[in-house]
């Protein structure tokens, strides 16, 4: 899991980008008991530096490297799933003691990646707002128009191939995939990529659920004519802690 941190308010533009690591079949009990350390920290991926006023193909040049500067950190942390690295490790088994004392032959899986959407961009090299399952293009996404109309689902095989050949002919078909041109780690490690996305609560119930439950609320109180008790309630919510009191109609 990772995803960029605000150190502090008052500190300025300070971020940390930490990357976490847990074991996959913990219980959610254990999971969560901080005193069980189930969940480490092994990493702190670099922040690039903030690009202003520069020319546009300037500007292209330093997206990549930052591109290929994160990746470079991945590789080297994901790199023992791989089993490349070590000839006597076979296919990737290990024998790993067990709570119960016995030896089991086990072998490494990267499961799943708990992040929100621009990280998933990050990591798996697409643009930003488009899909990370097909390949969908940006205007058409949510089209209620054409329900029945089907798009190809990401080849992630395909894209380690067009990059690696490097060619305008293969760079353009993966800009029409809103896929960017470079090395990408997770398309080199054994896992099925499409399945590492994991829904993220913050963004995916108190950021996009809660909007969408707003919206339809106020919309709903417009037609039967309730909107002036709705924005009289929303102004009169008091401030809390750091969150400064509603100053506007909602």
């Amino acid at each position: 899991m990772s995803d960029k941190t605000h150190l502090s308010k008052c500190a300025g533009d300070k971020k940390e980008w930490s990357l976490y690591m847990t074991i996959g079949n913990r219980s959610s009990k254990i999971r969560q008991m901080p005193s069980m350390h189930s969940v480490v920290m092994v990493a702190l991926r670099p922040i690039p530096m903030k690009n202003c006023n520069i020319a546009q193909k300037r500007l292209d040049e330093e997206r990549q490297t930052n591109r290929e500067v994160l990746n470079e950190v991945l590789w080297r942390l994901l790199q023992p799933l791989t089993f490349k690295q070590n000839p006597s490790a076979g296919s990737g088994y290990y024998n790993v003691l067990c709570a119960d004392c016995i030896f089991r032959r086990c072998k490494l899986v990267l499961a799943a990646w708990l992040a929100d959407c621009p990280e998933y961009s990050d990591l798996h090299h697409l643009e930003r707002h488009v899909w990370l399952w097909c390949e969908c293009p940006k205007n058409n996404r949510g089209d209620h128009v054409h329900p029945d109309k089907l798009h190809l689902w990401r080849d992630q095989n395909l894209y380690r191939k067009l990059s690696d050949a490097n060619t305008k002919a293969d760079d353009a078909e993966l800009s029409s995939c809103h896929v960017h041109q470079g090395f990408n780690t997770i398309r080199h490690i054994p896992c099925i990529v499409s399945d590492l996305p994991q829904p993220n609560l913050l963004h995916t119930m108190q950021i996009g659920m809660l909007d969408h439950l707003q919206k339809c609320i106020f919309h709903f109180m417009k037609t039967h004519e309730r909107l002036d008790k709705y924005n009289a309630i929303w102004l009169s919510m008091p401030a809390y802690h750091d969150l400064t009191p509603n100053n506007k109609l909602y």
